[in-house]
């Protein structure tokens, strides 16, 4: 009876930050997009769930029981702003699928395909990491968003620099620029190795608003500047596609732009994985390339920083109270650092 219905995968494409993650990850090739959606192919997946950890934002992790015969098809997947609601049991039963074979499907376990080669199906997923380090610091996640209670958060831009060299031999068409945003008195943590993405205004070539775009942090947890609520982004200007047709990156050249004290509309933070370990013995072997470094430069930054400030912890110390200091005696209040009582 289940040859009749099945349980299948789809994408949110209004939470979805089209981070790509998903198509990379996927084993099988079930997973494609164009330039508005990433879409799973009903025929081609087969529910090995290697695509639901690693999502950032929970966008992949939906399923719709439907008629095989009528399952959504790729064409109508990329057309769509939101997801089409689940059918009921009469729509169900109209098509002509049984209550048991929905039942069926519903309890069925994932199962992997067999390679048609013989061959044992390469899992992309098992070779990544869908936990975090041990010691890594707790990652609040997808504070703002469509389906979140805020939207999204308001960031003042309070720097702006290309920090490519400007010439015509030597960055004319490689221009990236480090963007610092300030989120004034409005709570938004984040950790070395999370993003965020910018809803870039204005509408696409349908009539539709941007969807969001990802950038990874590229600033420690205690901000570009220490102490004050803002975090870093390295963004290159898009200027050309993948085979070097001129175009212009909708989000890239919108923050580029940017001048000090514009604003800009945030979602995210996302990611929790992809973290710095916080145990100061742990080892980290980066590899990036380009603005791929993003993340890396808020790990070192933050190592930086923690190895810096133990430096001057133990100057301190060697140097001793200050001149005509006494040191703390039994009874002192406890947190003075004093003893009580001995």
């Amino acid at each position: 009876m289940t040859e009749t219905v099945i349980k299948q995968h789809l994408i949110d494409p209004e939470i979805c930050i089209r981070c790509n993650t998903c198509e990379a990850i996927c084993p099988v090739g079930a997973i494609t997009h164009d330039s508005r959606n990433y879409v799973v192919k009903a025929d081609v997946c087969n529910l090995c769930m290697a695509c639901i950890s690693p999502c950032p934002t929970g966008s992949i992790d939906n399923w719709r029981t439907v008629p095989k015969i009528v399952a959504y098809s790729i064409e109508d997947q990329l057309l769509w702003d939101e997801l089409p609601a689940e059918l009921t049991e009469e729509q169900l039963a109209q098509a002509g699928v049984a209550e048991t074979a929905v039942a069926e499907v519903q309890q069925a376990a994932p199962s992997t395909q067999p390679d048609p080669s013989g061959q044992e199906t390469f899992n992309s997923a098992a070779f990544g990491a869908t936990l975090p380090p041990w010691s890594a610091a707790h990652a609040y996640t997808n504070l703002y968003g469509p389906k979140a209670a805020e939207k999204t958060i308001t960031a003042k831009v309070v720097g702006n620099v290309r920090v490519t060299e400007v010439g015509a031999t030597a960055g004319a068409d490689y221009d990236t620029h480090h963007i610092v945003l300030d989120f004034g008195s409005m709570p938004f943590p984040v950790l070395e190795g999370q993003s965020i993405a910018v809803l870039p205004p204005g509408l696409d070539e349908h009539g539709r608003a941007h969807h969001a775009r990802q950038y990874s942090i590229a600033s420690p947890r205690n901000g570009e500047r220490p102490g004050y609520n803002n975090l870093s982004l390295t963004i290159k200007r898009v200027l050309e596609d993948h085979s070097g047709k001129p175009v212009r990156g909708v989000a890239s050249n919108y923050m580029c732009d940017l001048k000090i004290g514009d604003t800009v509309q945030v979602i995210g933070p996302f990611g929790s994985s992809f973290l710095m370990p916080n145990h100061p013995r742990s080892n980290i072997v980066m590899i990036c390339t380009g603005t791929g470094s993003a993340p890396m430069r808020a790990m070192t930054e933050w190592r930086r920083r923690l190895r810096n400030a133990a430096i001057r912890k133990q100057e301190r110390s060697a140097a001793g109270p200050p001149q005509g200091a006494s040191a703390p005696t039994g009874g002192s209040d406890p947190r003075s650092g004093g003893a009580w009582g001995h």
